[in-house]
C-alpha cells in the first residue's frame, strides 16, 4: 500500500519533527506501509505529487489561508480528511473541504462531531519523541505547559495556590523535560474536545488533571485510577491536597498513566488508519 499524507511543514523550529505528518508516517513506515509527506514548508513541496499513484491520500487538518490545498475532486485513490480542530474552527471549513474534493471518509478527533461520513479518530502522542526521562526529576507538584488562551484566570489562582510551574510556549523537547518535572500536569480542555496535551502527560508518565468529559472514561481515562477529573475550582483544590498529602496514590496514578498511554500513541492510530482505509 502507498499513502501520502498532506500536512503544512511545522513553522517552530524546536517541535517541527513532532507534526502530526511526520508523527503518523513514522509510525505507518513501521507497519511496512510506503507513506510520503507533501504540503507548504515541506523540501519537496514544488514536486506537485502524481495523486493516482497511491492507495490512498490523508488530508490532515490544514489551514489553507493561501490557497495551496490542491484539488483533487477528480482523484480516484481513497481520500481521507483528518478534522482535528473542528471543536474551534467549526465543521463548516471540514465539510467545505469534503464536499468539493468528493473525499471518502472524515476522522474526527472529537466524538461529538461523528456523523454518517465520519468516524471517531481521537488524539494521541508520539512515542517516540515524547517518553518518560528518567534523568528529569519530578521537582514541580504541579505544572501547566501549554498556551494561556482561556486559561489565565485558574492559572493565575493554581499559581497563587500551589505555586504551579508554568512553561507558556515551551516546545520540542523541551516541552517534554517540562511535563517530566511535574507530579501532576493541569489541563483546561479549549471546548468540547479531548486535546494532544492529555495523552502526551500520559506518555511522561505525569498524573494529568483534567476537565471532566465523557470522551475520556470512552478511552480508558477513570477519575483516581489513571488520571485525575474536575468539574469546579473547588473540586480541584479538594483534589489537589488530597494527593499533595497522599503521595503514594499520586504515584499509583503515574504508574497506570504509563500503561493506558501505550493504548493512545501514534503506533496505534496508524494501525487504525490502515483498517480504516481497507473499509472503505
Amino acid at each position: 500500500m502507498r499513502i501520502i499524507i498532506i500536512q503544512e511543514a511545522g513553522r517552530h523550529d524546536a517541535n517541527k519533527h513532532f507534526r502530526e505528518c511526520l508523527s503518523m508516517q513514522r509510525s505507518l513506515i513501521k507497519l511496512g506501509v510506503d507513506t510520503d509527506v507533501w504540503g507548504l514548508g515541506h523540501e519537496n513541496y514544488e514536486n506537485k505529487p502524481e495523486w493516482n499513484n497511491y492507495d490512498a491520500i490523508l488530508n490532515l487538518e490544514n489551514y489553507d489561508s493561501l490557497g495551496w490545498l490542491p484539488d483533487l475532486s477528480l482523484v480516484k485513490s481513497k481520500k481521507i480528511l483528518w478534522s482535528i480542530d473542528a471543536h474551534c474552527r467549526g465543521l463548516g471549513v471540514y465539510n467545505h473541504i469534503f464536499n468539493n474534493g468528493n473525499y471518502d471518509l472524515m476522522l474526527q478527533a472529537t466524538k461529538d462531531f461523528v456523523d454518517n461520513n465520519s468516524v471517531w479518530f481521537p488524539n494521541c502522542y508520539d512515542s517516540s519523541l515524547i517518553k518518560v526521562r528518567d534523568e528529569v526529576k519530578k521537582t514541580n507538584f504541579i505544572g501547566f505547559c501549554g498556551s494561556v488562551l482561556h486559561r489565565k484566570e485558574i492559572l493565575n489562582f493554581l499559581s497563587n495556590k500551589y505555586d504551579l510551574k508554568e512553561d507558556i510556549w515551551v516546545l520540542g523537547e523541551d516541552m517534554v523535560k517540562a511535563i517530566n518535572s511535574y507530579d501532576i500536569h493541569f489541563n483546561l480542555n479549549l471546548s468540547n474536545d479531548i486535546n494532544y496535551r492529555s495523552f502526551e502527560t500520559l506518555g511522561c508518565g505525569t498524573a494529568l488533571l483534567t476537565n471532566q468529559n465523557y470522551q475520556y472514561e470512552e478511552l480508558g481515562f477513570h477519575d483516581g485510577v489513571n488520571s485525575i477529573f474536575y468539574s469546579t475550582v473547588e473540586e480541584i483544590v479538594e483534589k489537589l491536597d488530597f494527593y499533595k498529602n497522599s503521595p503514594a496514590e499520586l504515584a499509583k496514578i503515574q504508574r497506570n498513566a504509563i500503561d493506558l498511554a501505550k493504548m493512545h500513541t501514534y503506533d496505534e492510530r496508524a494501525s487504525r488508519l490502515l483498517s480504516v482505509i481497507n473499509e472503505i
